[in-house]
């Protein structure tokens, strides 16, 4: 999953080691900080992505809960939405 808010540029893909966590990726700590403890942040061997942190899934609902109580409604636009 790719997210892009003002907290960054995240993926968010399934632990290779473990089904219970999740590892949430980003191409700089700064994106990460903003949304986890800096402590936690690592970096990590891949081509895009060069932090990640390793979270539970509840842990991932809980950030995507503040995250989504940040939107500020009153930037969107009036008016239909069309999709191609």
């Amino acid at each position: 999953m790719l997210i892009t808010s003002t907290n960054g540029f995240l993926s968010v893909v399934n632990s290779p080691s473990n089904v219970d966590h999740l590892l949430v990726r980003a191409k700089s700590k700064s994106d990460l900080s903003q949304l986890f403890d800096e402590r936690r942040i690592h970096p990590i061997q891949h081509e895009i992505f060069n932090f990640g942190i390793f979270i539970c899934k509840q842990e991932f609902a809980d950030t995507l809960i503040k995250m989504i109580k940040c939107i500020d409604y009153t930037n969107f636009e009036s008016g239909m939405i069309t999709l191609d």
